[in-house]
Formats: structure tokens, C-alpha cells, sequence
């Protein structure tokens, strides 16, 4: 045992004589501000009763400022805001040091990690949806070598608490000072490489809170795929709850976006289905609140076909199909069709409009208590006419 002890010891006073070496004192590091803004703006006016247009925003902004103090050893700072009105509130987001050497890097922090985003514009956002792991934020270490990620810290925010299925009652102190004193626990691992021009990115999560009916398993694959205009993203991802044999609880998810870009014309597609364990109470579905959903809808496909007028506007047109449940014995589907349109002026500058009609679809729409299923936008059983302006610019 002194052995080991004694050989630890000098493996790493030997790491930290390496990493001393490229750390030299410098005063003037070099500072690089980066980051987006988006600010949209939404009015929607229904067929129904009440025909009044009501209009809605949506705001983010992202800056990260990263600062280089030599060849090998830099540091990173990130502040956000985002909301659903015009003025979001900024709040820190994250910060870490970290040390590079060719292949091998290794971070100190606050570090997110997330796996198997969708590309559809609707659930693009990996902070809340997700096919495969959405984001993750721990406070602890993150290793990178060739393609191979590994990382463990303590959960942090909103992934810190622990869930409120994971005991039936919070009658007694210790149950109460697992609420109050959440003990989480990540560890995510995933390897990237390509084959022939081809990416492939199998990954594993796992959250504790230290509780045996409190943890979580995210594991699968991220695959882009390319054979020649064509390009297929795809995803297969496992999310399951309470991993002891008592307590079975999963959720399979499936999701393909091919595009197929002949130049002037783009055809974007996708399909999404998800096979969820609805014999347990508590379905693995991951939310944080009413409309945050890590599976957003138990299954959707959407087609779009885009014509470029020249590098700066392109117009299209996209049809889709949503359940807008995760219950799949409910029928609350609904059909979308409109025209989008992008303008790309130049590089950090994208501005995005669309208009469609929304035709819900489904006998269980008339039911008064049909918003109890609902998981994404709830049409009320009358055809919603929707429009939007989106600009997003990057610096």
C-alpha cells in the first residue's frame, strides 16, 4: 500500500512539473470577447371564438470572454440571459481554465455537456430537448484526448435537484435534507471518429443523488453521415430513471434528418419517434417545468424545401406533422404548412421569417381536459394562424 501511495505521489508531481513548464507568468494575456444575440418576435391569431392577434418575443444573448495567456494555458468566462419577453435577465453561465497541448486538453470548472441535439429549428436548443442527453452543467474536470471525452464533477442549477419522483413522501429529516441538501453527481464519456468520412460519437452519461431511486442513465449514438449532397444526421439515444430492477423505467428515442443540397435547391427532412415505458408512473421524459420536455413530443416528421435566390435570401416552404404528447394512446396531432424565408446578408447575420397555418388534428382536442396531455402547444381544437420574425447575429 506505501508503494502505491509513494508511486501516486510521484506521478503526479511529475504531471504538475509538465504542466509548470508551460506556465509561465505572462501579464498581458490576450483577450477575445465573443458571443450572439437573438431577439424574435411571434403573433398568432386563431379561427375560433376569440380571434384577437396576440403577439409574443423570445430573447437570448450569449457572450463568453476568453482570455490566452500563453501557448498552452487559457481561461474562459460565459454569462447568458435568455427569456420569453423582450428584456432577459444576463446571469453567469459558466467559467473554466483550461490546458491544451496538441491533442490532449484537460478543463477546471464549470463545464456542460450535452449529446444527440436535433437540428429541427423547433427543438434545436440542447438546453432543453434532446434525442440523445440534453445538457448537463457540473462543476469539476473534463479530459480530451483523439476524440475521447471524459468528464465528472458535482451537478450544479437546475441539475442539481434532485427529482420530485424519487421518493413517494418527504415526511421524515433525512428525506428532507435530500431536498434541501441535494449530493449529485455526474459522469459522461464519449468517444468521436470517423471511418471513411463518416462521424460517429458513442456516449454514456450517468447522474446520481445518491439515492437508490434517484439517478440516471443517458447512453447511445450521435452519427453524421455524408455520401456526396447528401447528408444524414441521425440519432439513437436510451434516457432511463431509477435504474434498480424494482423500478423499470426507459425511454428508447430514434431520430434521422437527411438533407439533400443539389446548390440551388435544399431539401431538408426528419423523423422523430420515441418508444416510452408507459407501464411506470413516472415516464422518462426529463422536465424541468410545464414546456421543457427532453422529449418533446412521443413522435413528429417534417419535410422542407428551401430555393436559394442568391447567397443572402432563400424561400421555402415546410410541411409538418406533430402528436404534441408524450402520451401515445391520446390523439392530439396537428398538421403545420407555411412559406419560411432566410436572409444572410453576411456571415454573423441571419434573419429568419415564416408564416403557417396550424390544423390540429385529433378527436381527444375537443376533450375540456385535453391540456393535462399536452407537451407542446395546446391549438384548443381551432385552426392557429402563426407568424415570426427571427434575427440572430454573432460577433
Amino acid at each position: 500500500m506505501r508503494t502505491i501511495k509513494l508511486t501516486a505521489l510521484a506521478f503526479g508531481l511529475a504531471a504538475a512539473n509538465v504542466l509548470a513548464q508551460n506556465a509561465t507568468e505572462n501579464d498581458d494575456p490576450k483577450l477575445k470577447v465573443s458571443g450572439m444575440a437573438e431577439f424574435d418576435a411571434y403573433a398568432n391569431a386563431s379561427t375560433g371564438d376569440n380571434q384577437k392577434i396576440y403577439h409574443s418575443y423570445k430573447s437570448k444573448v450569449d457572450v463568453d470572454f476568453q482570455a490566452q495567456f500563453n501557448e498552452n494555458w487559457s481561461a474562459q468566462v460565459g454569462i447568458e440571459g435568455y427569456n420569453d419577453d423582450e428584456a432577459p435577465s444576463i446571469k453567469y453561465r459558466d467559467a473554466f481554465v483550461q490546458y491544451k497541448k496538441g491533442n490532449f486538453a484537460v478543463k477546471l470548472g464549470d463545464l456542460a455537456f450535452s449529446e444527440g441535439k436535433f437540428t429541427y429549428y423547433n427543438f434545436n436548443d440542447s438546453t432543453v430537448n434532446a434525442a440523445g442527453m440534453r445538457e448537463k452543467q457540473v462543476r469539476g474536470i473534463e479530459l480530451d484526448y483523439y476524440g475521447l471525452q471524459f468528464g465528472i464533477g458535482f451537478g450544479r442549477g437546475d441539475w442539481n435537484d434532485i427529482p420530485y419522483y424519487s421518493t413517494d413522501t418527504y415526511d421524515d429529516d433525512e428525506e428532507w435534507d435530500d431536498y434541501y441538501y441535494p449530493k449529485s453527481y455526474d459522469i459522461h464519456l464519449a468517444y468521436q471518429f470517423d471511418i471513411a468520412g463518416q462521424t460517429f460519437r458513442p456516449f454514456i452519461h450517468y447522474k446520481s443523488w445518491q439515492k437508490g431511486n434517484a439517478n440516471e442513465l443517458h447512453t447511445g449514438l450521435n452519427a453524421d453521415l455524408a455520401f456526396g449532397p447528401l447528408g444524414v444526421h441521425a440519432v439513437y439515444g436510451l434516457h432511463a430513471d431509477r435504474l434498480k430492477k424494482s423500478l423499470p423505467n426507459a425511454t428508447h428515442a430514434f431520430l434521422a434528418e437527411p438533407t439533400l443540397d443539389l446548390g440551388r435547391v435544399i431539401v431538408k427532412a426528419g423523423a422523430f419517434f420515441a418508444i416510452i415505458d408507459d407501464n411506470s408512473e413516472h415516464a422518462t421524459i426529463h422536465y424541468g417545468n410545464e414546456f421543457s420536455y427532453e422529449i418533446p413530443e412521443y413522435k413528429f416528421a417534417y419535410g422542407e424545401v428551401d430555393f436559394k435566390a442568391n447567397d443572402a435570401f432563400t424561400a421555402g416552404l415546410v410541411g409538418e406533422w406533430h402528436t404534441n404528447t408524450i402520451d401515445n394512446t391520446k390523439e392530439l396531432g396537428s398538421f403545420e404548412i407555411g412559406p419560411r424565408f432566410y436572409f444572410n446578408p453576411f456571415k454573423n447575420l441571419e434573419v429568419t421569417g415564416f408564416a403557417k397555418a396550424i390544423i390540429p388534428v385529433g378527436d381527444d382536442w375537443k376533450k375540456e381536459e385535453h391540456y393535462i396531455w399536452i407537451s407542446l402547444g395546446d391549438y384548443d381544437d381551432d385552426v392557429l394562424f402563426s407568424l415570426g420574425l427571427e434575427t440572430v447575429f454573432r460577433f
